[in-house]
């Protein structure tokens, strides 16, 4: 797979710009992200109990369609791709036709549009796998209940690089929740975006209520402003830096810490086990260097859970220094 992706002429393709760079970003680091993608269906097959040619599986957004591929090239019965994002949708049928493999049915939606669909071709999937899109789903609570719906007993794969372990990758991830936030480059913040809206629909609200509610509205989308003005409810983060496009709910690599995934989780009678990502070894000088260095910490925490002292030891460690985590989501 990797020798005929990269026989593709990707910067001639019919793609917008940001299909193109996120393509090229990934195909840069292909044979790495192979490897997640790898690692990430073995997990699922492995809850599911269930051989690759008998399972149903959703790549739930996963870079652009190269994991559908990878799927498909694995003999996967069924692979159905879901994405929200029109510029992902038109990649992964290219690459699908280029490649002469791809997934077998494409969405243009969302979970909730998964979720009827599933519903009216009668169809249920064993597996989901994503990719870096857990972290900015606007309301998980939501989610898992519509995944539950679907299936209560499929299993589920989720990779983030929003990890609230690796101080370093927090700073980094900060700075870039304060750029939405304030605006950057000439573009407008988050924070003003609300404000405006705010004045627009309250035209008689005075400045100082309306930086009060611009500031304390932060995570929410325009609907759901209105509703916290209306009744007079602030959305008051924990976090002091988690914010989200108010137009579109996404949100910015958001942070949440573990606890917090596992209390939205529970109701719906899921557990969680997360274990730490590997750093990308395929690349040359001082980083492949530090990322061989980082890897023999993270190889020495178990492949589950911990359940001795000195594995549990191991797996904070590891979980320190990972750059990504995999969130491991089963009945």
């Amino acid at each position: 797979m990797v020798s005929d992706i990269r026989q593709i002429d990707i910067a001639g393709l019919q793609l917008s710009d940001y299909s193109r760079m996120a393509l090229l970003r990934i195909t840069d680091a292909l044979e790495f992200y192979l490897e997640i993608y790898r690692y990430a269906i073995e997990k699922v097959l492995e809850m599911a109990h269930i051989f690759p040619e008998h399972a149903v599986v959703v790549d739930y957004g996963g870079g652009h369609g190269l994991l559908s591929i990878f799927a498909k090239r694995l003999h996967f019965k069924r692979v159905i791709y879901v994405d929200n994002n029109t510029d992902a949708i038109q990649t992964v049928k290219i690459l699908s036709e280029k490649l002469g493999d791809g997934p077998d049915d494409i969405l243009s939606g969302d979970a909730k549009v998964l979720k009827e669909w599933c519903l009216n071709n009668d169809v249920c999937p064993d597996a989901l796998l994503s990719v870096d899109v857990i972290e900015h789903i606007y309301v998980l609570d939501d989610f898992f209940s519509m995944m539950h719906d679907i299936n209560p007993f499929m299993s589920m794969v989720f990779t983030t690089a929003s990890t609230p372990y690796n101080k370093r990758v927090i700073r980094r991830l900060h700075r870039a929740m304060v750029c939405d936030e304030q605006g950057h480059n000439g573009e407008k913040g988050f924070l003003t975006l609300r404000r405006e809206y705010i004045a627009g629909k309250y035209t008689d609200m005075p400045d100082r209520q309306l930086d009060y509610w611009a500031e304390n509205t932060r995570g929410l989308t325009y609907e759901d402003i209105d509703r916290a003005i209306d009744s007079q409810s602030p959305n008051l983060l924990l976090d002091s830096y988690n914010t989200c496009d108010p137009a579109t709910g996404n949100w910015t690599e958001r942070i949440l810490p573990i606890d917090d995934y596992r209390h939205i989780l529970a109701p719906y009678g899921y557990s969680l086990t997360v274990l730490p990502g590997r750093y990308n070894e395929h690349r040359s000088g001082p980083k492949e260097w530090a990322s061989l260095h980082y890897n023999k910490i993270i190889d020495k925490s178990p492949s589950g859970e911990p359940t001795t002292r000195r594995e549990s030891r191991r797996y904070k460690k590891a979980l320190k220094v990972a750059p990504f985590i995999y969130l491991i989501v089963k009945r």
